[in-house]
């Protein structure tokens, strides 16, 4: 029991609890950045599920310890009242459960959503600037033995902030201004990580199924930030699959999640693959994601 009985996944997860490993990091860090976000929005979804079916027995419990039931005749007033309120919780529980608690799957599915925007982002900012490093250094080298007085009056902060200003203008010169995130499913990633030599390779096409799941999670990820929850117009045009008429609720189901959750994990395991498979001991078949089961990496028991 304890600490001492912890497996590897669970000390894991617990460790990142206590202390959050992208505290000790800066932006750079995109994709360390990205598993850390999602495995907290799937811990806190996973931990709120439990406190949901950890609910449906508090009344039971509370029977046990007074030695009464809800339903007996003679409570008094105090315990009646008390008893009430746990079985209040014990209903609401229920109705969560039994509903598939659709509010802790779409609040987590915007956690990945978000997640996946920021590593696309950072990581093409991360590799215009690597394209760039030489020169940035070049010209760092440069104002160190030209004018060595007035770099060495530059406190840390600020040369850092200079480096990414530099780094930054430069980029922007040689490679055109930074793309931004727009649009809906892999084509909002896809147009920024090409500026950046990282688009989809043509001899590993994402499947039909895998585009049609992110296309889907982004537009609901527009009417659950934007809509309140209720389908538009917009969404519609943009995800002509999604399983819902105008102006109808979304109510994101353990289904949906698991779906969901399986092509965003999968989607950024390709992206963060591709930077990498030129190397020479990494091979395809083995390091790569299996995109042709893309819909197999949920977390077991999402």
């Amino acid at each position: 029991m304890g600490e001492e009985g912890l497996g590897e996944y669970a000390r894991e997860q617990i460790e990142r609890a206590r202390s959050d490993p992208r505290l000790k990091r800066d932006k750079r860090a995109a994709i360390a950045d990205f598993w850390d976000a999602i495995e907290e929005a799937e811990r806190v979804r996973m931990l709120g599920i439990l406190g949901l079916h950890e609910l449906m027995h508090t009344l039971d419990r509370h029977e046990r310890e007074l030695g009464v039931r809800h339903d007996d005749a003679d409570l008094d007033l105090n315990t009646r009242g008390m008893l009430q309120a746990m079985w209040e919780r014990v209903e609401s529980s229920r109705i969560e459960i039994e509903h598939g608690h659709p509010h802790l799957n779409a609040q987590a599915l915007l956690s990945l959503v978000s997640a996946l925007d920021a590593m696309v982002e950072d990581l093409a900012r991360s590799w215009r600037g690597f394209r760039v490093e030489p020169v940035v250094d070049e010209l760092l080298s440069r104002a160190q033995e030209q004018v060595p007085e007035a770099v060495d009056t530059v406190k840390p902060e600020a040369m850092a902030t200079l480096v990414e200003v530099v780094t930054d203008e430069i980029a922007r010169r040689a490679l055109g201004r930074a793309q931004r995130l727009y649009g809906c499913g892999p084509d909002r990633y896809e147009r920024v990580l090409a500026q950046v030599g990282l688009s989809a390779p043509e001899d590993r096409p994402l499947p039909d199924g895998l585009v049609k799941a992110l296309i889907e999670v982004s537009a609901l990820r527009d009417v659950l930030m934007h809509r309140a929850g209720r389908v538009d117009l917009r969404a519609m045009r943009e995800a002509p699959t999604l399983p819902y008429r105008n102006g109808q609720l979304v109510r994101a189901s353990r289904d949906d999640y698991r779906r969901y959750s399986s092509a965003i994990r999968c989607y950024a395991s390709e992206i963060s693959f591709r930077g990498i498979r030129s190397w020479p001991e990494v091979n395809d078949a083995d390091d790569g994601p299996n995109l042709e089961h893309w819909d197999q990496y949920h977390l077991i028991g999402a």
